[in-house]
């Protein structure tokens, strides 16, 4: 089964039609893993999601299975190291995650999806709230086992009420709502809802109004502040971000028509709110959140509200009215059973990524961290930084230049040469780069070799003047040596011959990712080096015919071939 990896706007929308046929296919997918839903979440996490896609034969062949995932960057300040956390793609908001697949390839699509996570550079894997069935699962967790890797079950009980989130009752509904209040209700309850409902639904005093799209801000307003005055205290810090989030899936749940959300009144003051998304494929009300008035005794409106909205379910024809995580016991007073979802974290031993490197889609935002840790003058924290970015991607421009610029602010010159001759190679038309190989060279007192990086700035841009200044220097050093500016220089590319110390630098007082360390003796001579990215084009004395291009992901909103400069003016 080949696994491709989606991790592009564009291409996720290509997905809708092949996602949208999983979906109704699946008897275990849920709102939460549809596309109206994930489509929309990922666009709050643009950067740190991707998309496992399962298929048999060819590219051209549809997909079998999908995995929505979230990847975060985190940085072990002790260690100093970056590492990267794997989440299940709708966590933080969605009760369920899982996998949509087509039910014949489902075991094997999980178990190969497994295998593929298995190859990733991650250090932990958080899988909160897998909603499917026994075999998918077993499948799944099974292709997880390595030696590399521990796994726990996580507890789910909140401690302050005793509430188990692993168990998520749920109403199957009958046909008719006088079946529901016969079938699934016990007497005291059943004389309740129609008390209620009847004082609501006959009277001038209460109205209960839906969220449209003239009163959606009015409503879910009403709504979290009421949840906020409810809850808000237990969330803490979080609290900003979890309103935030909330406010615009409603929104966008509203506009693509799966979000019911009523709203219980007296005369002009809200007495409660209810937010529900609603999935006509699965035909299943899906709550979300309520709150309410915790002054008003007039009705309960937590339960007027759901029972009005599991009445309105089985009035359109829906089959389910899930109440989602949460024992709580008011949930089984409407008839409710359990389902139960599982929640794992898997880790590596060593707390770092697997394969001890970086997932290469978050190099670009490790780098600009890097970058501020190197402008504040935390040079320790963006060396290593810097060199994990190098452990994956040796060519990454940017990078190279950034801890040429460290390293010669250190006065490891012979280093700096490295890097920026590392970098010539990637990027053999950047007149700062060869500027600044010039400047290492001239601080190691090799001339002649530093004025021919001088001359390769110059010609790429002839105005550059600290190129000129730098020749000059050069010139003026090597006539006083007795060397002319007019002796011919021997055959060879200046970029093989700075010295190949880049992995020998000095380390930086925290500890080096790679475990580098400092080279006892080092080179007697920079003729000693070796080719630095391409045998092919060492000791020839010519610029490569076609250089390695340099990749547009890498490439600064200016155009400026994606290199950082950390003072542009220099």
């Amino acid at each position: 089964m080949r696994i491709d990896v989606i991790s592009r706007r564009e291409d996720l929308d290509r997905l809708k039609q092949n996602w949208d046929e999983l979906y109704r296919a699946d008897p275990d997918a849920q709102y939460y893993l549809s596309w109206q839903f994930i489509s929309a979440f990922f666009r709050y996490f643009e950067g740190q999601w991707f998309v496992l896609a399962a298929s048999q034969g060819t590219r051209s062949s549809p997909y079998v299975a999908l995995m929505p995932l979230r990847m975060k960057t985190r940085m072990n300040r002790k260690a100093g190291i970056s590492y990267h956390d794997v989440h299940m793609g709708g966590s933080n908001f969605a009760d369920y995650t899982g996998a949509v697949c087509a039910p014949e390839f489902a075991r094997a699509a999980m178990a190969a999806f497994a295998k593929h996570l298995r190859k990733m550079h991650w250090a932990n894997l958080h899988l909160n709230n897998l909603c499917m069935s026994s075999g998918r699962l077993r499948s799944f967790l099974e292709n997880l086992e390595d030696k590399q890797l521990t796994m726990r079950t996580l507890s789910m009980i909140n401690a302050k009420d005793n509430v188990d989130n692993a168990k998520c009752p749920s109403v199957d509904l009958p046909e008719t709502w006088d079946a529901y209040l016969e079938q699934k209700l016990g007497t005291n309850m059943r004389q309740k809802l129609r008390r209620f409902l009847r004082k609501v639904d006959g009277s001038e005093e209460f109205r209960i109004t839906l969220a449209d799209s003239a009163t959606i801000e009015r409503d879910v307003g009403i709504l979290l502040d009421f949840w906020k005055n409810r809850w808000g205290a237990r969330k803490g810090n979080r609290l900003s971000a979890i309103l935030n989030t909330h406010r615009s899936v409603f929104g966008s749940a509203l506009a693509d028509g799966s979000l019911f959300l009523p709203v219980l009144w007296h005369r002009d003051r809200p007495l409660g709110a209810l937010a529900t998304f609603t999935d006509p494929v699965k035909k299943t009300y899906y709550f979300c959140m309520a709150g309410r008035d915790e002054s008003a005794e007039i009705v309960p409106p937590g339960l007027v509200l759901h029972a009005y909205s599991i009445r309105h379910a089985i009035a359109n024809g829906y089959w389910t009215y899930d109440f989602m995580r949460g024992d709580e016991a008011y949930k089984y007073t409407f008839g409710a059973s359990d389902k139960l979802i599982t929640c794992k974290l898997v880790q590596t031993r060593t707390r770092r990524n697997l394969g001890d490197r970086l997932d290469p889609r978050a190099l670009s935002s490790i780098f600009r961290e890097a970058n501020k840790n190197h402008q504040k003058g935390h040079t320790a924290e963006a060396e290593n930084a810097y060199r994990q970015i190098l452990d994956t991607d040796p060519a990454h421009a940017q990078t190279l230049y950034a801890l040429g610029q460290l390293l010669a602010g250190k006065g490891d010159h012979q280093a700096a040469a490295a890097a920026f001759g590392k970098l010539l190679v990637v990027v053999p038309h950047l007149a700062k780069g060869w500027v600044r190989l010039g400047n290492a060279l001239q601080a190691l007192d090799n001339h002649a070799d530093a004025a021919d990086a001088f001359r390769k700035a110059l010609e790429i841009q002839p105005d550059i003047r600290s190129a000129r200044d730098g020749l000059g220097i050069s010139m003026v050093k090597l006539s006083q040596t007795g060397i002319a500016a007019t002796t011919p220089r021997p055959e060879g590319d200046v970029r093989v011959k700075a010295p190949p110390l880049l992995g020998k630098a000095k380390p930086p007082t925290l500890p080096l990712v790679v475990g580098r360390q400092p080279a006892d003796v080092a080179p007697s001579s920079l003729k000693q080096s070796v080719a630095i990215i391409d045998p092919a084009h060492c000791n020839s004395g010519t610029l490569p015919s076609n250089p390695p291009s340099f990749r547009p992901s890498r490439m600064n909103k200016d155009g400026s071939n994606g290199i950082a400069l950390l003072n542009p003016s220099r």
